[in-house]
């Protein structure tokens, strides 16, 4: 059965191969990546509706799943791939520090603003990370 699949971090590296393998398998997938060129390069690829935020901006993911409830009235999984690791501190215009808003809070920003789709959906959300979150140590109280 086809599902409707949303990856972030799909402009590239596992995102966009985990994008060619669902679409393969017949699914409908939307691709969404920080870089327009890389994200529309993936999605015509593959024949595949596509959206552009940056995860650095809440501005950006707050219309983000402004245009995913638009669009699709049901998703069925949620592909949070989304991040990176930054070398050099830096504050979002969120205020937030970039590594932890990019990887973390947006991610959480975006489940929560989609959950009365994913909700009706009966949606499953994948939440991805590296072997930076090893390396990086411990968020605690």
């Amino acid at each position: 059965m086809s599902q409707t699949i949303v990856i972030t971090g799909a402009s590239d590296g596992i995102g966009a191969a985990a994008a060619r393998e669902l679409c393969a398998q017949g699914h409908k997938v939307v691709v969404v990546g920080r870089s327009p060129a890389k994200t529309r390069e993936v999605a015509t690829a593959l024949g595949a509706d596509f959206f552009v935020a940056d995860f650095a901006r809440f501005s950006e993911v707050r219309e983000l799943a402004d245009a995913l409830r638009t669009a699709y009235p049901r998703i069925d999984v949620l592909a949070n791939n989304a991040g990176g690791v930054f070398s050099q501190r830096a504050l979002t215009e969120d205020g937030h520090e970039l590594t932890f808003q990019v990887n973390h809070l947006s991610p959480f920003l975006l489940t929560l603003s989609l959950l009365d789709t994913l909700t009706a959906s009966k949606a499953r959300v994948v939440q991805t990370s590296s072997l930076g979150a090893r390396v990086s140590g411990h968020i605690c109280c």
